[in-house]
């Protein structure tokens, strides 16, 4: 008969428990293993305080990471007819680490309960979801002399952006700015050829007036009327040549301010080793649901180009159906989506 004394037990015990520590961290090989691609969770308070004037918040703490949205503000909804209110959610993405987009398959509604003290799915309070086809994007292009012969590779990976942009959508409005000590522009167009045609003649210059060339784009389209309104800002440098009053903040406070429905949202992209980059503006300037990237050369730029085209593209409006039950602001409904997703 085998016998195994107490103290081989615990050995063998500390050593299988050692063993299984480390095939599990050599199976995500470090890496952060939250969810990719698949589920994803958003959290919401709702109110409803004279029972006609629905709004909710996102929770950014508990909303997974990837959920692309503007977490300071509040969305604001309306009473639909005795019955129903409903809140629209527009520039809604969702968008991982390495910028992968995915694509809304179905959304499950849940309610934080205190006479269960659990969630509980809702079948009558629903969030649907639809795919914004009205778009309107500026590209904000640098054409300072740092970029040297690569700003030919910069024109042509622009031109492939707009020619995704208005494969992948019937409607899509574009406009062109472009800057280095001076500012030229092409407005919101819906002619392709000319946009073309535009980029392919830009010339460089020396500077980098990058905020006063943000401050038009925006402009161009807050006056716009689309559903959908996107900022590419593009830069291999920083800021040397706008008025000391076009900040960071000022850009910020710009677009969090503006009046319109829907508001612009701003992508960046920073392209190391040439100008010298300032990355915690850029990333302080996407905005809205925007992101910032940082190629480090122009074969990854083509690569950040190429996802931006599928991320502008797939922009989602969520719409919240609820009754018209008064809910107080101070004990909002505490609410969870569950975002069913395919890549």
């Amino acid at each position: 008969m085998l016998s195994i004394n107490k103290n081989s037990m615990k050995k063998f015990s500390f050593l299988s428990v050692a063993t299984l520590f480390i095939f599990c961290a050599s199976c995500n090989n470090g890496k952060d293993t939250s969810p990719k691609g698949q589920a994803f969770e958003i959290y919401l308070d709702f109110w409803n305080t004279t029972g006609r004037s629905p709004e909710v918040r996102f929770d950014e703490m508990k909303t997974s990471r990837e959920i692309k949205i503007d977490f300071s503000k509040n969305f604001e909804g309306q009473a639909q007819g005795s019955s129903f209110t409903k809140v629209i959610i527009d520039n809604f993405r969702i968008i991982d680490d390495q910028s992968n987009n995915y694509n809304i398959e179905k959304i499950r509604a849940f309610e934080f309960r205190d006479d269960i003290n659990d969630w509980k799915e809702d079948v009558e309070f629903t969030m649907d979801f639809g795919q914004s086809d009205d778009i309107s994007v500026v590209v904000v292009l640098d054409r300072s002399e740092s970029l040297g012969p690569d700003f030919k590779n910069v024109q042509t990976y622009a031109s492939n952006f707009v020619n995704k942009i208005f494969t992948e959508r019937e409607n899509v409005r574009m406009g062109i700015v472009d800057f280095a000590d001076d500012i030229q522009s092409l407005p919101i167009t819906v002619n392709k050829p000319l946009i073309l045609s535009y980029i392919d003649s830009l010339k460089q210059g020396k500077f980098t007036t990058l905020y006063e060339a943000m401050d038009i784009g925006i402009d161009m389209l807050q006056d716009d009327d689309a559903q959908s309104k996107v900022l590419i800002v593009f830069t291999d440098g920083t800021d040397n040549n706008s008025k000391f009053s076009i900040t960071p903040d000022f850009l910020l406070s710009k677009i969090r301010s503006d009046k319109n429905a829907y508001k612009v949202s701003t992508f960046t992209i920073g392209l190391e080793g040439k100008g010298g980059i300032d990355k915690p503006v850029l990333q302080k300037l996407a905005s809205n649901g925007g992101i910032s990237e940082f190629p480090k050369n122009v074969t990854q730029l083509e690569e950040v180009f190429n996802k931006l085209g599928k991320v502008i593209s797939n922009v989602y409006n969520l719409t919240y159906t609820r009754n018209q039950q008064a809910i107080p602001r101070n004990k909002p409904a505490k609410l969870k989506f569950v975002i069913q997703t395919t890549r």
